[in-house]
């Protein structure tokens, strides 16, 4: 069964929350909130519903890897992305496929098993 873009969205708003309590304060330029909000564009096509991305969903996409400039931001974003990846039930071949059918290039894929660590 789908969940409602409302419950998404309510569950990004709750990650990017968390995300500020939990960590630290950092120096980079990728905040969590700010990835959950360019992705809460792609819901329709990460779960599933919409057969490729839309246009508003790939400015956001790009704007996240834009702002990744550092590997400490990428690996940031990435860990960003994973926690998103779970809490809306994200489709993994959607994830996976996002930022090339967006014409992003991405180092590393999305998925449960990314050691965001290990990103340069």
């Amino acid at each position: 069964m789908k969940k409602t873009s409302a419950f998404a969205a309510l569950l990004l708003a709750m990650l990017a929350v968390h995300q500020l309590m939990a960590v630290p304060p950092v120096r980079a330029a990728v905040s969590c909130s700010g990835v959950m909000n360019h992705l809460s564009l792609c819901l329709e096509f990460l779960q599933g519903d919409a057969d490729e991305p839309g246009d508003r969903c790939c400015k956001g996409v790009k704007a996240i890897c834009a702002a990744a400039d550092t590997a400490a931001e990428r690996q940031a974003t990435c860990k960003c992305l994973k926690s998103a990846y779970n809490l809306v039930d994200a489709d993994l071949y959607a994830t996976q496929t996002l930022t090339g059918l967006c014409g992003v290039p991405l180092s590393y894929t999305i998925s449960p098993d990314t050691d965001c660590s290990e990103i340069e």
